[in-house]
């Protein structure tokens, strides 16, 4: 076996997918920036709202890998009662997390900048349901994609999960706040 693994190799690539895709991230709420100064509080919510979405699809992705590689999972969506159980628990989460989120980013901007501007918990839920309802899918069959075909998920999914939930997350918050 050579200096480079294949270990090695899938944890590079992701890196590399990562740092792009994180790039583009950051442009894409440079592009928006002017539309962000007009809600109070929204960066305050931004830092939490974005490890949320990394942290919670990254779980996700961390126990089916753990599962599939312990052979108490199949790398099938249907009648998979473990995989209902995590998207459940995600999804309670999601809501849990970004209500408190919303309400954290209410409160300082209240008490701190004497800024009154209830609808920011109401952006946050929004996003956070539907950064979930695109990052939750996408992250099971990746998983389950990459174990099938010989990869562990647990090299490639972090900076994976990372990556699309910062673009994913960027993309819900300027769709919640469109819409709301």
């Amino acid at each position: 076996m050579g200096i480079v693994t294949k270990d090695f190799k899938e944890i590079f690539s992701a890196e590399i997918l990562s740092t792009t895709g994180g790039l583009v991230a950051g442009l894409l709420l440079a592009l928006y920036v002017d539309k962000i100064y007009l809600i109070p509080g929204i960066f305050i919510l931004l830092p939490g709202f974005l490890e949320m979405r990394g942290n919670i699809s990254g779980s996700i992705s961390a126990r089916l890998s753990s599962g599939l590689f312990l052979g108490a999972l199949k790398p099938k969506i249907r009648k998979n009662r473990i995989l209902r159980g995590n998207i459940v628990a995600s999804i309670i989460l999601v809501i849990i997390i970004s209500l408190l989120l919303g309400v954290i980013a209410y409160l300082v901007s209240f008490f701190v900048f004497g800024l009154s501007f209830p609808s920011i918990i109401l952006i946050a839920l929004l996003a956070g349901i539907l950064s979930n309802i695109i990052e939750i899918p996408l992250t099971v069959v990746t998983t389950f994609w990459l174990f099938k075909r010989g990869h562990d998920p647990n090299n490639i999914m972090g900076p994976y999960v990372t990556t699309t939930g910062d673009i994913i997350s960027i993309i819900s918050l300027l769709a919640a706040v469109t819409l709301i």
